[in-house]
């Protein structure tokens, strides 16, 4: 696997083409290893800008929430987080889009 970005709080590789036909990368955040599509990465940025706002359900009255839940097609995910935790994984989601967006325009205007 190819590291695509890392911060202190994890890191986001490029699987192999040939590896995976559904997840094009894998985040490794603590111990835990999340299969990510290119979609799925998108989907889960949104999910941590939401995550600054107060919540309105239930158990969270109007407070921040605590912590993220996201569906892909191989799990359901539910990261516990805080203010210092939302910018890092924000951190972690952009640095690997950028070098993502960067490796195809790269790719795109190739001299051959």
């Amino acid at each position: 696997m190819e590291l695509l970005y890392q911060n202190s709080y994890g890191a986001i590789y490029k699987m192999p083409k040939e590896e995976s036909h559904i997840c094009e990368m894998q985040m490794i955040v603590d111990t835990i290893g999340i299969f990510l599509s290119r979609e799925d990465l998108d989907h889960l940025l949104s999910i941590v800008y939401k995550s600054t706002e107060p919540c309105t359900c239930a158990d969270c009255g109007g407070n921040f929430c605590n912590k993220i839940w996201c569906s892909n097609p191989l799990i359901d995910i539910c990261l516990k987080v805080d203010e210092s935790i939302l910018d890092h994984m924000e951190d972690l989601i952009k640095g690997a889009q950028f070098m993502l967006d960067m490796n195809a325009t790269l790719e795109k205007y190739r001299l051959k």
